[in-house]
């Protein structure tokens, strides 16, 4: 497995393929489909990264990263905000993976791990990042077991998590 970091709006020509990926990933968990073009449109436009998994020259996995301040505007996000600040954390400096999507031909693997690490290395600004809006609770379980990973509260009945960058500035 090959991963790539990559500004999103660079791979606007692998689009078709990640929202075929997002397509059997949703299918694949009963969830219900989404418009994944017009998302990862919205999430280029704003300036997230991301990182690209290749198994030879097969696109099987995209994870995002975007700025924190994109979506933590309301107030529910407000104890979260508060902690972070206690804990010494930058807010300017807490990104966020998102857009976990990797082909369920490959799970199983530890290759979500590996591809959701190397998003949260595709943009050296950011030296923490949030993990939560769970598609489902064996994803939320998962994210807790994480190395390093510190529950910081919940917000709408799901934990939200931090977990330091390492080697992050």
């Amino acid at each position: 497995m090959r991963y790539e970091q990559i500004l999103l709006a660079e791979a606007t020509p692998h689009f078709e393929t990640i929202a075929e990926i997002v397509a059997a990933v949703r299918e694949t968990k009963a969830l219900p489909p989404i418009d994944a073009l017009s998302v990862l449109q919205s999430f280029a436009k704003r300036g997230d990264t991301a990182a690209l998994a290749w198994e030879g020259d097969r696109l099987v996995g995209c994870v995002c990263l975007g700025a924190c301040h994109h979506f933590i505007s309301s107030p529910d996000w407000v104890p979260v905000k508060v902690r972070l600040v206690r804990d010494g954390i930058d807010l300017a400096k807490v990104g966020c993976t998102h857009f976990v999507y990797l082909h369920p031909d490959f799970w199983g693997q530890g290759m979500t791990l590996a591809l959701t690490d190397q998003a949260r290395r595709s943009n050296p600004m950011f030296t923490h990042t949030l993990l939560h809006g769970f598609a489902t609770k064996e994803f939320e379980d998962w994210a807790a077991g994480l190395d390093g990973v510190i529950q910081i509260g919940t917000r709408q009945g799901q934990s939200v998590f931090v977990r330091g960058i390492a080697g992050a500035t």
